[in-house]
């Protein structure tokens, strides 16, 4: 009989336990981007460079896959910026968004800006010294403004504190 109450004791830890570590796993995934940067410009860019290397998938809006506009709306959604770039859209839309309130531009791009290529096909994030950050088909990648097989368009001016 007592070796039983041990048996038992042991399967109750090694639940409690395995539930534990599930929580904690599924928290982390789940949890908010932590708050480490001074500025909003800066929290957005410490978001986007952590989903670099996630795999692409068209439609898809993380926090495993992204396409181009998944990522942007995302990377602001977990900063709580959604407004700044008028909700969830399609590369188009942003641009067309940011076009009709005066806030594209082909020069004096700020960190945390949207990049636009292509005639608004896709869109990315600004971190400044001409790179961008930006969901391509082979999944997150940093990249040059012009490195890409689409023309650089205009620049999404945010306007996030720096």
């Amino acid at each position: 009989m007592p070796a039983d109450r041990s048996i038992r004791g042991l399967r109750r830890l090694i639940i409690v336990m395995t539930a534990f570590v599930v929580a904690v796993t599924f928290a982390a995934v789940e949890a908010p981007t932590p708050v480490y940067a001074a500025s909003e410009a800066s929290q957005v860019i410490y978001t986007a460079k952590n989903q670099l290397g996630k795999p692409y998938r068209w439609g898809a809006d993380g926090l495993r896959r992204y396409d181009c506009s998944g990522l942007v709306w995302r990377v602001f959604e977990r900063n709580g910026l959604t407004k700044r770039i008028g909700g969830k859209r399609t590369a188009r839309g942003y641009w067309n968004w940011f076009r009709d309130r005066g806030l594209a531009s082909k020069s004096n791009p700020r960190k945390g800006d949207l990049v636009v290529w292509g005639r608004g096909k896709h869109v990315g994030l600004y971190i400044g010294d001409g790179k961008a950050i930006s969901a391509l088909t082979t999944g997150v990648k940093r990249h040059g403004l012009y490195g890409l097989n689409v023309s650089f368009k205009a620049f999404l001016h945010v306007r996030l504190s720096r």
